[in-house]
């Protein structure tokens, strides 16, 4: 089931909630929420919900004896637990990268990634002493299931919804905020990236250096709006039960570099390898060649979490030459460039990471940078010329719409006109969504991109 299904928008989600506010007794409300997450996660492929139950349960013994154990066997206890879930994710995504001459090849279960992370930041955070081990099975069944986050994120650790798993209250104001951000994210997905996907798949095969900007320059639209969405949509659920979730996004084409981007696109993840991985090597405060290191191993580590393909590896360890590239050659002087100049950099190398982060494999990509200087394509093309006709202003939409034009404009609304403001804002967003239904209605249904990671 998706955030941007009819079924889930209309019938799923306000049974849950319904249920959700007139169930008084926390244990029942957590069981309640427990089992519909359950359901959510089921629908479709109900084998995988046995994966999950065995993770929940994997976990809770594990992270009570870590706890309960003291010197080298709460170590080995922790090595194991963490083992055991990093080689089932491997099995499941990495076999045929690591054993090409084989024939098996395993369906990942849908969220795979996202709930095993979860699930490795609640045990480490146990053996951090950060957090006591869940004694009570239904509250670690709830951080680890909950269908606000469970698919694809985001990715919340354990220590940041440790508070809330046991109490999380009807708060109105919160709960607008989440019906808020629901309608954004589905504006997000259903209009603008559905839209855009429709331009990028329809030019994959063009020749021309137009048609290639084109098909690289939708792809990095329709993947900021697609997850960006996914992440509002999610974010807002957890608002509406009465969790707070902290953003995931936060305009990363606004971004003045690459590490500004990181500090801004998909954040749960870029703070889990973070806090697992950069800093427990040393982070920053090391040698040069220790730094170096960790810079290469949390982004190799990055590039392979989205996948068994080069081109994601390949991907993972562009970003980090660019991170050490500007820390040790480019730091002054991006410093001392105007906004836009910067603005231009990161939009530059953020696309050519793009083509290497869609493309099947290393011979497409570049093939595709290829054509977009001119190697072995024409200028233009027919299809690229109708789809710059029918599809620019979807981009400049898209592209405005990138940066923090809306959040600007509402603050500034709000500030100068208050209550009628509200109301009108009230409109707007009820229009938006209604708007977002009829193309979720209209359309060929599509699944949200990091379904596949």
């Amino acid at each position: 089931m998706t955030f941007n299904n009819v079924f889930f928008i209309f019938l799923f989600l306000p049974v849950v909630l319904f249920f959700n506010f007139i169930i008084k007794n926390k244990i029942l409300k957590n069981l309640f929420l427990v089992l519909f997450s359950f359901l959510f996660y089921a629908w479709g492929n109900p084998s995988t919900l046995v994966l999950l139950i065995l993770y929940i349960l994997f976990n809770y013994f594990t992270g009570l004896e870590i706890d309960n154990s003291e010197g080298k066997q709460r170590t080995i206890t922790f090595v194991i637990g963490i083992s055991v879930q990093v080689l089932v994710l491997f099995l499941y995504k990495y076999i045929k990268l690591l054993f090409p001459f084989l024939s098996v090849e395993l369906n990942v279960p849908v969220g795979l990634s996202f709930f095993t992370f979860s699930c490795l930041s609640y045990l480490i955070d146990v053996y951090t002493k950060k957090s006591r081990a869940q004694s009570n099975l239904l509250h670690l069944s709830l951080y680890i299931s909950f269908f606000g986050k469970i698919s694809m994120g985001p990715i919340v650790q354990y220590n940041q919804m440790e508070k809330e798993l046991e109490h999380h209250p009807f708060q109105i104001q919160l709960f607008c905020d989440g019906i808020k951000l629901f309608c954004i994210g589905l504006c997000k997905k259903a209009i603008l990236a559905d839209s855009l996907s429709i331009v990028h798949t329809n030019l994959s095969a063009s020749s021309s250096v137009l048609g290639s900007w084109l098909f690289a320059i939708s792809y990095m639209l329709q993947i900021y709006f697609d997850f960006s969405g996914y992440s509002d949509m999610a974010i807002g659920i957890a608002n509406m039960f009465g969790f707070h979730f902290n953003k995931n996004f936060d305009h990363p084409y606004n971004a003045l570099s690459i590490q500004d981007f990181w500090r801004r696109w998909h954040i749960s993840l870029s703070r889990w390898f973070r806090d697992y991985i950069y800093i427990p090597l040393g982070g920053n405060r090391v040698s040069n060649g220790k730094y170096i290191r960790n810079i290469f191993v949390v982004w190799f580590l990055t590039g392979l979490w989205h996948g068994a393909n080069w081109t994601f590896i390949i991907w993972g360890l562009y970003f980090g030459c660019l991170l050490l590239l500007e820390k040790y050659v480019l730091k002054d002087l991006l410093e001392k460039c105007p906004r836009f100049i910067c603005h231009i950099y990161t939009w530059i190398l953020v696309l050519i990471s793009w083509v290497f982060f869609m493309s099947p494999n290393l011979t497409q990509a570049f093939g595709v940078l290829g054509k977009m200087i001119g190697i072995n394509a024409s200028l233009f093309d027919m299809n690229a010329l109708f789809y710059l006709r029918s599809s620019v202003v979807l981009i400049l939409i898209g592209i405005v719409f990138s940066f923090p034009v809306y959040e600007k404009l509402e603050s500034y609304v709000l500030g100068r006109w208050k209550q009628k403001a509200s109301i009108a804002l009230t409109i707007v967003y009820v229009v938006v969504f209604l708007i977002s239904i009829s193309y979720v209605i209209s359309n060929t249904f599509q699944s949200f991109l990091y379904f596949a990671f």
